[in-house]
């Protein structure tokens, strides 16, 4: 993973600290404290790293440079607040990045919000590598949380031959089923005709489906009319009525201009979702399927058209914090960030959404 040359210099330099030590078990902990100094991971330190701002600057600027070998360059960190709501902004290899973060200090990193969203910084495209969060036999309080950036085979191997323990290493010999892309893509493809399978077969019934949220309410009233509860929804999923009804009221969501289409994984089941039109650290997601289901269980008006408005306040909550972002870059004007440096001409301004 490092190179031979890498490999014997830093073996090198700890025998001319400790030839002994070259000889010695290494313990778990000393082995995650090893592998960043190789250069092969990054550690996000659980202990008072003094001032959080600059932290987060020293490792998204410089660590994470370093391990990547340059395959990602990030810049222009910058730690807002506005409200309760504290957001971390960077410029990752030319992108702009957000993530959501919470500190209760601002001596401490917020280690659950990079554990969520360090997947940002993985290389991509052709680079198989990605950042592994390693999982010790015992978490102390105020433990480094250590990061390995290694393709599935060089973790499968450090696991194998070192018994570290990655979260989310797919196992050796794991099957794969359809991608979230692949399912996505087959998904839209049948959009209209599912949506011609389902229309309502009156067609005074079927005027009142224009896709407007208004025509959420009449959904409200032929989901009731069929079913009894959340089981009796859940147990039709696959029946074309609940189908053509998920599809209806993810279309009426996306066009109200508030989210779009996506499926991240197996996870949320055998039917797409409904997603803000947001970045990740914003986003807000709606499952048509779960949304019917309640609507059937709580008996009551109403749950389908607050789905407009969860993905709006989301939307509402982006343009807060862009403009946070962009008064953080005024000279002039109070200093929302932390540590923040002055404004740069040369940085490219942010659009705010209409």
């Amino acid at each position: 993973m490092v190179g031979e040359q890498v490999a014997a210099a830093e073996l090198a330099s700890i025998a001319e600290w400790n030839e002994h030590h070259l000889d010695e078990d290494l313990t778990e902990r000393d082995l995650f404290g090893w592998l960043p100094e190789l250069g092969v991971a990054i550690a996000v330190h659980g202990d008072d790293v003094g001032d959080v701002a600059d932290h987060y600057r020293y490792l998204l600027e410089e660590r994470v440079a370093e391990c990547t070998g340059g395959a990602v360059v990030v810049s222009d960190v910058v730690l807002l607040r506005e409200s309760d709501n504290e957001w971390l902004h960077f410029v990752r290899n030319g992108e702009s990045v957000w993530w959501r973060v919470e500190h209760e200090s601002d001596d401490y990193v917020d280690q659950a919000a990079v554990a969520e969203q360090i997947n940002d910084l993985d290389p991509g495209g052709d680079d198989p590598r990605r950042f592994y969060q390693l999982r010790p036999v015992k978490k102390k309080a105020c433990d480094d949380d250590v990061y390995v950036l290694a393709s599935p085979d060089q973790a499968r191997a450090l696991h194998d031959e070192f018994g570290l323990d990655f979260y989310g290493l797919q196992p050796t010999g794991a099957r794969r089923g359809e991608s979230p892309t692949d399912v996505l893509a087959r998904w839209l493809s049948e959009m209209e005709a599912e949506l011609d399978r389902w229309w309502p077969q009156s067609l005074q019934e079927r005027s009142s489906f224009d896709f407007s949220v208004e025509s959420l309410d009449a959904l409200e009233r032929l989901v009731l009319d069929r079913f009894a509860d959340w089981a009796a929804v859940q147990a039709a999923a696959d029946d074309p009525f609940v189908i053509g009804a998920v599809r209806y009221l993810g279309e009426t969501l996306i066009r109200s201009g508030a989210g779009r289409w996506a499926y991240p994984d197996a996870a949320y089941g055998p039917h797409p979702l409904v997603e803000s039109n947001t970045p990740p650290a914003f986003r807000t997601v709606v499952e048509p399927l779960h949304k019917l289901s309640r609507v059937a269980d709580d008996r009551e008006r109403g749950i389908l058209s607050l789905s407009v408005e969860e993905l709006r306040r989301a939307h509402d909550e982006y343009t807060t914090a862009l403009r946070a972002l962009e008064s953080s870059r005024r000279p002039h004007l109070p200093d929302q960030s932390l540590g923040a440096e002055p404004a740069d001409a040369a940085r490219q301004p942010f659009d705010l959404p209409g």
